[in-house]
């Protein structure tokens, strides 16, 4: 596969190994990181989650090239941060969606932006992709504040499995 694992001078960004499962699994049981999704996760639910992050690579593609959401290694001491990337959103299938979810203690050192603009890079370079969305909750405001960094503007509100949302959108 062209260009993984991706970095920046901070993060690694890679595909996903057995020993991610259980730093995710704390993530996704932290409430305050899921604060804006409708439950925290299980165990089971946060690796059928980690299955379909690493799974994307096998089924979606573009510009000849598999994409998809990858681990987030802090380079310094290999730590597991989180995950990031692209895929498909079951709400808006036509369009690539750029997310993120990085554990609390990293929270304002512009880790999602960082690990995000690597995303956008690669979108634009290699995926050719003729623009990107980002599904946010409209109180999450550091998620919104990363959208914008990236150059993200509203596209359109919406609601989905009784949950709001912004739809951020970014033409390459």
């Amino acid at each position: 596969m062209t260009g993984f694992p991706l970095s920046t001078s901070r993060l690694l960004l890679r595909r996903w190994t057995a020993s991610d499962r259980e730093p995710l699994a704390a993530l996704n049981a932290d409430p305050e990181v899921m604060r804006y999704f409708p439950s925290v996760l299980d165990r089971e639910a946060s690796d059928r989650l980690a299955d379909y992050a690493d799974g994307c690579f096998e089924t979606l593609s573009a510009g000849g090239q598999p994409f998809g959401l990858t681990a987030v290694e802090r380079r310094a001491d290999g730590r597991f941060l989180g995950f990031t990337g692209l895929h498909r959103m079951r709400w808006y299938p036509d369009d690539v969606e750029i997310g993120w979810r990085l554990a609390r203690d990293v929270w304002g050192q512009g880790l999602a932006t960082e690990a995000a603009r690597a995303w956008v890079a690669r979108a634009r370079d290699v995926h050719a992709l003729p623009r990107l969305i980002s599904v946010v909750h409209p109180g999450n405001a550091a998620s919104l504040a990363v959208t914008r960094k990236l150059g993200m503007r509203e596209g359109w509100r919406a609601e989905a499995e009784g949950q709001p949302h912004v739809v951020m959108v970014l033409d390459l």
